[in-house]
């Protein structure tokens, strides 16, 4: 991210905190801190605020459901850690290996309701009720899309074509939240239906090329640094796309950097991930130049998938 950028994420981390400030009270309350706090890199909610402003809409108003988009984000890292007995988030224990599975779970579940509330609150800075409602709706058909997409995850239906599987795997589990905080942002703000449907595509393209950039970490310069595990995906059988086109030859801890790198995975991986970065910045022509449509075509550029490392995990 940029300056500009920067300062946008410093903002929505003081409305955490402020958050996080009024629900000091109750059993989940320790959880809650510990997997909101440090912060990951705030993508939705800085998504979700520069939507808004790029169609005319004001950082205060939508604030709220900046807030809300990241504890729905936050409640479905808690609930993948426990689907996949991940011990470790953003460098510390998970939710689960610190609290135990029950209290992750509820703890996410009260997250996911709070989404809501944080929504309504919009209505209260002077967003429009018909907006305040076409937001919820989004935001529950995304949440609706996500489950599906994991459920996919967790169960892959064969397919001939198990590039195309993945990917629709993967706009249901990644793509449908950022769609929405994109459509939301625009929705809030006072867009025009065309767009928030081009913010929903620049979002979803956005979902797809930010999957494949992390299903390609554990073969990079951040391997181990980010988000869940670098073997994870292996040890859980994940359809990860990297695996899934190397094939049955990628298996082996020991040698699947070397592997996916002679074979051409990761090359194809870059190739198809830069594609869908070059789609979500077509998506934002329909939006008016400026300095947020700049922050969005930036954001797109740095999910753009970079080098990787030609060692194996573990």
């Amino acid at each position: 991210m940029g300056h500009e950028e920067n300062g946008t994420a410093a903002a929505v981390e003081q409305a955490l905190r402020d958050w996080l400030s009024r629900h000091a009270e109750g059993p989940l309350t320790e959880v809650h801190h510990w997997a909101l706090h440090p912060p990951g890199k705030l993508l939705r909610p800085v998504l979700l605020l520069e939507s808004a402003a790029a169609v005319g809409g004001a950082y205060e108003r939508v604030m709220p459901a900046a807030v809300g988009v990241e504890l729905v984000h936050v409640a479905s890292l808690l609930h993948d850690d426990v689907l996949d007995d991940d011990r470790l988030r953003r460098g510390k224990p998970s939710g689960h290996a610190r609290f135990g599975a029950d209290a992750a779970v509820l703890a996410g579940d009260a997250l996911m309701f709070a989404l809501f509330e944080q929504v309504v609150e919009c209505g209260r800075r002077g967003v429009p009720e018909a907006a305040v409602n076409r937001a919820v709706g989004l935001l529950a058909r995304a949440g609706g899309r996500m489950a599906r997409g994991v459920a996919r995850e967790l169960d892959p239906v064969p397919a001939p074509d198990v590039v195309g599987g993945y990917l629709e795997m993967v706009r249901l589990k990644t793509g449908a939240l950022l769609s929405a905080c994109c459509a939301t942002g625009a929705v809030l703000g006072g867009g025009s239906p065309e767009q928030a449907r081009a913010l929903a595509g620049y979002g979803e393209a956005l979902g797809v090329a930010f999957q494949i950039r992390d299903d390609l970490l554990p073969y990079g310069p951040e391997a181990g640094r980010e988000g869940k595990p670098a073997d994870s995906d292996l040890r859980n059988d994940r359809p990860s796309l990297p695996l899934l086109l190397a094939g049955p030859v990628a298996r082996d801890p020991e040698k699947v950097g070397r592997l996916l790198v002679e074979t051409g995975a990761l090359a194809e991986c870059t190739r198809l991930g830069r594609s869908y970065v070059e789609r979500a910045r077509r998506e934002l022509e329909a939006l008016p130049r400026g300095p947020h449509r700049a922050a969005l075509c930036r954001t797109a550029e740095a999910l753009a998938p970079g080098p990787w490392r030609a060692g194996g995990v573990g």
